[in-house]
């Protein structure tokens, strides 16, 4: 059976300081998986100010650029530019751009892949593992309380919001995701819950971040209550919309 593809997307905003080894090492990782799978790697730069540009540039990845500032503006723009170039990969991945994600969980998410989950996220709050690294409790909390959140919304009960996730490209499309800042993850999983489409969370660790400033995590109480707020607010509005019912889902081969 022909390989599957991946589009590794990673957004960033001002990460000079880590993108560098942050490519570096998924880059190593990729060519142990290559047998199994293709893929490809696109930074979407959303507002960036410092010198991510050059530093991907240098380590010959894929490139998209908008001058909006927001994860989301950052996963589309690339999308678009992979597209637009006439990449049809079976799915895509989303990444950190700081290293908070370990590329070696990128096996996890294909092996559920592979078993047929077109939806694929990476839960870091499925045990307190990674309470002893960069998640304080608070943080946990947090993400449990958003999961709960999701499942009053649409009877799907999540752990986690967490940006390390796949999801197929047709579904992606289908799903015509809106929230181009905090909202983005809440909105990808609403959705899907309400159209039906088919998820697991497998468990990820979190790392703490090479190098740069934190931006929705160990920030100040106020920026926290903020973050949280908008959060709550995309889940709501995507409650909100009409999503058509996937009828059916095609099962990938085996990877």
């Amino acid at each position: 059976m022909p390989k599957r593809s991946y589009a590794i997307i990673l957004p960033v905003h001002n990460e000079q300081e880590a993108l560098g080894r942050v490519l570096a090492e998924l880059q190593q990782h990729l060519e142990t998986l290559r047998e199994r799978a293709d893929f490809v790697v696109c930074v979407g730069l959303n507002g960036c100010t410092d010198r991510s540009l050059q530093v991907a540039r240098a380590a010959g990845v894929e490139i998209a650029e908008t001058p909006a500032r927001g994860y989301g503006h950052g996963c589309r723009a690339a999308i678009q530019h992979l597209e637009a170039g006439g990449c049809q990969a079976d799915a895509y991945i989303f990444m950190s751009g700081d290293g908070a994600n370990d590329p070696r969980d990128l096996d996890r998410l294909l092996a559920a892949h592979a078993e047929g989950i077109p939806f694929v996220l990476g839960c870091r709050t499925d045990g307190f593992r990674n309470v002893r690294g960069p998640m304080p409790f608070s943080h946990l909390l947090a993400n449990w309380t958003l999961g709960a959140w999701v499942g009053l919304l649409t009877g799907r009960w999540y752990h986690d919001l967490g940006p390390f996730r796949l999801i197929e490209r047709p579904i992606y499309h289908r799903l015509h995701l809106t929230e181009m800042t905090y909202g983005w993850t809440v909105e990808a999983q609403v959705l899907a819950a309400r159209a039906g489409v088919p998820s697991r969370e497998v468990s990820v660790r979190e790392r703490a971040r090479l190098a740069g400033q934190q931006k929705v995590s160990g920030v100040n109480l106020w920026q926290t209550l903020r973050i949280g707020a908008h959060i709550f607010a995309a889940g709501w509005r995507a409650r909100s919309r009409e999503v058509p019912a996937l009828t059916t889902v095609p099962a990938p081969s085996e990877i």
